[in-house]
């Protein structure tokens, strides 16, 4: 049995990365020799198409390489039994057992920070400053990087101390307590991050008066949304890049709108563009996708539980330490054999995703809005260089938004 779970986890990881690779370029090579639908013939001109082609390209190698060295490492660390060994060395030198999960995955999580700092610097001082994107100073992406690192080391401590704890006081119904405490984590981790973690990174301020002010307010009257709840975020100094998102609930939900988005669309498209995600509320898909979150963590918890009293994963990872429940060796087994449950659950909400996201256009188009929003859409796609031709494959596995295709043939049949 252990060497059937041991090869298991070996091809996992590295079944699962080539056939991600496969995957993207299938898509690839379908984007190139794929000619674009009239609908979108005139998001961008010749000259900017062949850009968008290769930045595609640009961000697909860099992704490759980081991912197949993180696969190297993983697996390698897994065959030479080094997590196993990082166990041992830290139960031999601390006794709490909540102490020594929290500095086993603080030790991982670090190499992971060290490993992955080249390839976001990479990424945005080379492929997103070479095609227009980035307005970061190296100053302020360090600064960035120390401010993410604080906030993960108080916020992940606290979080992984006190499941750890919750493990080792009820490990037969530890899925229970640790379901409740990740639903009153979620219901309240939004205000966290509009209220604390946010600011941090970017200032928010009330979208200011004006004829766009009055126009989105007229709007949010007519649906039922208090505009007092629309806020601007400065995401310019990072990025050339727009975007819009929902969050929240109750008198805490919010809409921000980036300011790099008021800057490249009218007044009507942005006001297509908020009723889009007031449609997200309106349509409840905020608990939607919350219930079906925690009913996926609950069944995945209580899995868990049924195989975490044991200490089956303890010499897989070549540990020394064996006779009683070791819960970061087990969870960290059992989210390396269960990994691909998780990518089937994964298409499962994407799917929902595209459906919520065809949902809320909708909802725009009730307004009147179709159009506007169609050429707010086809803006965004332009200024993110989108790919306008994905597999359908692709499409499945990885888009949470439909395709710029699907959605303007969909607003344009109703």
């Amino acid at each position: 049995m252990e060497s059937f779970i041991y090869y298991t986890i070996i091809i996992i990881l590295v079944g699962g990365h080539l056939l991600n690779v496969l995957i993207e370029l299938i898509n690839t090579s379908y984007g190139k020799k794929t000619p674009l639908d009239t609908c979108v013939a005139d998001v961008y001109d010749s000259e900017n198409y062949i850009k968008q082609q290769s930045y595609e390209r640009e961000k697909l190698s860099a992704s490759l390489v980081e991912n197949t060295l993180m696969v190297i490492i993983t697996t390698t660390a897994f065959i030479l039994g080094y997590f196993g060994l990082l166990n041992d060395i830290i139960a031999q030198n601390i006794e709490s057992r909540v102490l020594q999960s929290l500095v086993f995955f603080g030790v991982l999580w670090f190499i992971g920070q060290i490993l992955s700092i080249p390839f976001d610097y990479y990424d945005s001082f080379v492929i997103e400053e070479k095609y227009g994107f980035n307005k970061s100073t190296r100053k302020l992406f360090f600064t960035d990087i120390i401010k993410s690192t604080l906030i993960a080391i108080v916020l992940g401590g606290i979080i992984i101390s006190l499941i750890t704890w919750l493990f080792v006081s009820y490990t037969n119904l530890f899925w229970l307590p640790v379901l409740v405490f990740i639903l009153i984590l979620s219901l309240f981790s939004t205000l966290l991050y509009t209220s604390i973690i946010l600011p941090l990174f970017n200032k928010k301020s009330p979208l200011p008066d004006g004829e766009l002010k009055d126009k989105l307010e007229r709007l949010a009257l007519n649906a039922g949304f208090s505009a007092k709840n629309i806020f601007v975020i400065d995401s310019s100094k990072r990025s050339t890049k727009g975007n819009a998102f929902f969050t929240g609930w109750g008198r805490n939900k919010r809409i921000y709108l980036y300011d790099t988005l008021l800057d490249k669309l009218s007044a009507d498209e942005i006001e297509a563009v908020l009723a889009h995600e007031i449609g997200h509320y309106k349509k409840k898909h905020i608990w939607i996708n919350f219930a079906i979150s925690l009913s996926v963590t609950g069944i995945f918890l209580f899995l868990f539980t049924k195989i975490s009293s044991s200490d089956m994963f303890t010499p897989i990872f070549d540990s020394m330490q064996n006779g009683m429940p070791n819960f970061h060796l087990n969870i960290l087994g059992f989210a390396l054999i269960f990994g691909p449950i998780q990518s089937i659950f994964g298409l499962f909400t994407n799917y929902l995703s595209r459906k919520m996201e065809f949902s809320a256009d909708s909802f725009a188009n009730g307004f009147g809005l179709g159009i506007s929003l169609i050429s707010a859409l086809k803006k965004l796609a332009a200024q993110n260089y989108s790919n306008l031709t994905p597999h359908p494959l692709y499409v499945i596995i990885h888009y949470s938004h439909p395709p710029l295709v699907q959605r303007i043939k969909a607003l344009l049949s109703t």
